[in-house]
């Protein structure tokens, strides 16, 4: 049973090398690493290629450099095509796993055929605290996948047809796991194995702005997910919790104050170490009621 692991990139190759080399030391036999630059302009391609002598006789580093953007969920599905194992892994360019990580699930598919496998994911700031324990995981979703850290196999992914590209920006991963579910697919959760590490890296400027910029997408794109699942998710749930504490600490009146920008940019490095945290999350809660509210209106 052969195993293809999956990885989209764009700009990360800050991060891409550690994430490689994690992978091409793995106790698994007979495994390719497929990266897919969705047209970084930093030297992803240039790392890559330094990278390809750590590839071992038991496995393979694809690379494959898309001439124009496209969004990783496009390029997850150009691996998938070009992939030739049985077994398609999905890792994301910023998560670490260690040596067994491959084995572990593929062990699992070897007890099932008809299943895919949802492992964890611990938060850590950077490549070296690989390892350690962490109170934020992610990985559990009960209505589809969490796209860091699972697998499938790839006749499964042809049968429902890839993810959807465009539509349901943030929740493209969980509507693939509702057809997935629906094909007759079920999803087994790894919680001792498997397990893998994302590396959130250091926030700045222009990464907090990007952060408020996707979770007001979400919060428009989470209507219409929610439509498709015909009111069959926990997003509910989100969605009135969201709007509920946007509207008890009335964010739409202090949040997108410039002044309150500078001062969460300026509380990265703050002393008080639960101060930015704080404020990022209360700003995202606000950016994604906006989006909410904002689909509501038309």
């Amino acid at each position: 049973m052969k195993a293809s692991i999956i990885i989209p990139t764009r700009n990360r190759s800050w991060v891409l090398k550690d994430c490689i080399s994690h992978l091409s030391n793995q106790s698994a036999k007979d495994y390719e690493i497929i990266i897919i630059d969705d047209a970084s302009d930093d030297n992803t391609n240039d790392l890559v290629s330094d990278q390809q002598p750590l590839t071992t006789v038991h496995s393979q580093l694809k690379y494959i450099r898309l001439p124009q953007r496209i969004g990783c969920w496009a390029a997850r599905n150009v691996g998938i095509k070009n992939a030739s194992g049985e077994i398609i892994i999905f890792v994301d360019s910023d998560v670490l796993v260690d040596k067994n990580f491959i084995s572990d699930h593929l062990e699992l598919h070897k007890k099932n055929p008809d299943i895919a496998v949802q492992g964890v994911v611990r938060h850590i700031s950077r490549p070296e605290k690989f390892g350690i324990k962490t109170l934020r995981v992610d990985g559990i979703c009960n209505t589809g996948l969490v796209i860091q850290n699972c697998s499938v196999p790839k006749q499964k992914l042809l049968d429902v047809g890839l993810f959807d590209e465009y539509k349901f920006m943030g929740y493209m991963d969980v509507e693939l796991g509702m057809r997935l579910k629906k094909a007759g697919v079920k999803v087994v959760y790894a919680f001792n194995n498997c397990i893998a590490y994302h590396v959130d890296g250091f926030y700045t400027k222009e990464k907090l702005k990007n952060v408020f910029s996707k979770a007001e997408e979400r919060g428009k794109t989470s209507l219409r997910f929610i439509e498709r699942a015909q009111g069959k998710t926990s997003e509910n749930i989100a969605n009135l919790k969201v709007l509920f504490l946007s509207e008890v600490l009335q964010t739409n009146k202090w949040i997108e104050k410039t002044g309150l920008f500078n001062l969460l940019v300026k509380s990265i490095d703050f002393p008080l170490p639960f101060i930015f945290p704080l404020l990022k999350e209360l700003t995202k809660y606000h950016y994604r009621a906006k989006g909410i509210k904002s689909i509501k209106k038309e």
